[in-house]
């Protein structure tokens, strides 16, 4: 596709703004129009670069201008503002975008397919059902502590309490609040049983998908990290090498170089997929601290004398490191996993 046209698209619900940029570099046209009227252009067109910024439903629409021939960008916003001329507008928004997908050297996202995209939905319903298990939690403790009761941390001990409490003999909260708590207590465990099918039903999709069962035979890669994983990485396009995806989901040490010297900042907690990075470092935690005391394998082994020479929170992040690379290497080549066994 030589000097092709530009549709920089700002996306929104109901009112769309679409920048086109003709062969020769002139704006054409930069006016607002309806999600309808937007499915019909990228039908007409001829194949063209096609940019958004990464929101929400850019993978759908990514994938809608794929399905036509069309070559999709998808921009982070951050790198889009750059590009910004002017107050922000609708218009103003689109031309940036359209600007952004042809300067030389921008990086651009990958478009995640339905499978893709379900696992990622599926566990952003699963963290929104976790935090409001977690507020209702805090709710009714904080609700009776008013009252001077108090209680342990764990679940059980909340269970307990609530049943002693809502009892018509018990007189330490007000008869008035103890239809509110039974109310509050009702749809915490509404919440619970929300939650636990969640999981069952991400789980289940994690078991069936072929690049997901491939991920399951790493070390410290269960079911979470599998889907976690897939839905970042998908086959593996996205990035040119492991490196390059470890390094985006804030694995590896920061750099911080000039004038040919380079220096190591350490990892960068605020950056990177901090979801990710915690599920994995978890998943390497659980295998460091089940190391036998004769390896087996050469991962084992190099796990070993790491741990001796750095600690377990850095091998830890190591091991997290090298389970990206690998997961990376698994997807892009469809190939199974092996590992290497030591040689006695």
């Amino acid at each position: 596709m030589k000097n092709p046209n530009v549709i920089g698209i700002d996306l929104a619900k109901n009112v769309i703004q679409v920048c086109k940029v003709s062969e020769h570099g002139e704006l054409t046209s930069n006016k607002a129009i309806s999600p309808k009227k937007l499915k019909e252009l990228l039908a007409k067109s001829i194949p063209s670069i096609v940019a958004m910024e990464g929101c929400s439903s850019c993978h759908y629409w990514g994938r809608l201008a794929q399905q036509y021939g069309h070559d999709v960008r998808v921009i982070a916003p951050k790198k889009v503002k750059a590009f910004l001329q002017g107050q922000k507008t609708d218009a103003n928004d689109a031309l940036a975008i359209a600007m952004a997908s042809i300067h030389f050297g921008m990086r651009f996202s990958q478009i995640k397919d339905e499978e893709q995209q379900t696992l990622q939905t599926l566990e952003t319903s699963r963290k929104f059902l976790d935090k409001e298990l977690t507020a209702l939690n805090n709710h009714i403790r904080a609700y009776v502590y008013e009252y001077g009761i108090t209680m342990n941390k764990d679940r059980k001990s909340l269970r307990e309490s609530i049943v002693q409490i809502v009892d018509e003999l018990d007189t330490r909260l007000p008869l008035c609040l103890k239809e509110t708590l039974r109310l509050l207590w009702e749809r915490y465990q509404i919440t619970v049983t929300q939650l636990k099918q969640t999981k069952q039903l991400k789980a289940a999709l994690v078991r069936q998908l072929e690049p997901c069962k491939r991920l399951l035979e790493l070390e410290s890669v269960g079911e979470v990290c599998a889907g976690m994983l897939y839905a970042n990485i998908g086959d593996g396009r996205g990035f040119k090498n492991g490196r390059e995806a470890s390094a985006c989901f804030g694995v590896t040490p920061k750099q911080h170089s000039s004038g040919g010297k380079v220096y190591m900042m350490g990892i960068k907690k605020q950056g990177g997929n901090k979801e990710l990075r915690a599920a994995l470092y978890q998943g390497a935690l659980s295998v460091i601290s089940c190391l036998p005391d004769e390896p087996i394998t050469v991962k084992q082994a190099w796990l070993v004398e790491l741990v001796h020479r750095v600690g377990v929170r850095r091998a830890c992040i190591a091991l997290a490191n090298k389970t990206v690379r690998t997961a990376w290497a698994l997807l892009a080549t469809g190939e199974p996993y092996k590992p290497a066994y030591l040689v006695r």
